[in-house]
């Protein structure tokens, strides 16, 4: 039976969605990393909608992530990751993955169970701190950090890119380790707290979503869709006195990862399983995540 209600735009595009998420349209395992969706006169042709339509569906496909376009050469499906939900701050729950060398503080992000977590080599570099390392730590501009940089991979896929900042001063204090381009056994905040006699007893988040650089998108294999932008967290460790003595950067691929805080009494399924549960019982999204989050 021929149609008689023409489509709308955000019926086409939910149908490309779902042909995508059920393989028919996406990259299929071991090829590169898109595919080339058909043609937009074809797609025209297909659900019987005029051009207009059809460009503002690919519009919202390309918001959502699931493809790119590029002048002359068309629309191309990518690659949909897996999403990662991370837990920050967890120590206290006991969920903290003890695969992970003490060197990433593993006792600020938990990761499920299931999946394994390595880091590179620590490289080590004094340089002059950002504005906001500068910032946080409260030096003066021009002032020179000690920089501990790690990759972290989770399953052997390029996962995190975590750097530290402390101050040089620390180095000539008693705390020359941190200039060693290896791991701390105890971690770092440990080690500055027996040399040093810092003490962690607070923290301080900045979480914002850039575009990534060179680097990042290298590393995390970004191109320059809408979906390709990652999410930069700064935490900046107090001491009992009240004063900064690290500050950690930490970038995740927004496109992969859901970052989670707990506070107060929560239910133990949603402590162990973070979107897990809350998926369960909310209506789904494009990107098959709970609607609340």
């Amino acid at each position: 039976m021929a149609r008689t209600t023409p489509l709308r735009w955000r019926d086409i595009a939910d149908d490309l969605r779902r042909r995508i998420e059920s393989g028919d349209l996406a990259p299929a395992d071991g090829t590169p990393e898109r595919r080339p969706l058909p043609a937009e006169k074809d797609l025209e042709q297909h659900y019987r909608a005029s051009r207009n339509t059809i460009r503002d569906a690919l519009a919202w496909l390309r918001q959502q992530g699931y493809v790119v376009s590029e002048q002359g050469r068309g629309t191309f499906v990518v690659r949909q990751p897996d999403i990662v939900h991370v837990t920050l701050r967890a120590a206290e729950l006991g969920l903290a993955p003890g695969a992970v060398s003490s060197e990433w503080y593993n006792r600020d992000a938990a990761i499920p169970a299931n999946r394994n977590a390595s880091v590179s080599q620590v490289k080590v570099e004094v340089q002059e701190g950002s504005k906001v390392v500068v910032r946080y730590l409260q030096m003066k501009s021009g002032s020179e950090f000690i920089s501990r940089h790690q990759e972290i991979f989770l399953d052997d896929q390029p996962w995190v890119l975590q750097t530290s900042f402390y101050p040089l001063e620390f180095a000539t204090s008693g705390a020359s380790r941190l200039l060693l381009p290896r791991d701390i056994p105890e971690g770092a905040v440990a080690y500055l707290g027996e040399t040093l006699g810092y003490r962690e007893v607070g923290f301080h988040d900045e979480i914002k979503a850039r575009v990534p650089d060179e680097n990042e998108k290298r590393f995390f294999s970004l191109g320059d869709s809408a979906a390709s932008i990652v999410f930069e967290t700064v935490r900046t460790a107090y001491s009992a006195d009240g004063d900064p003595f690290r500050v950690t950067v930490t970038v995740w691929p927004a496109d992969r990862t859901r970052l989670h805080y707990n506070d107060g009494k929560v239910p133990m399924d949603v402590l162990r399983a973070p979107g897990r549960a809350s998926a369960e019982n909310s209506p789904p999204t494009p990107d098959g995540d709970a609607a609340s989050e």
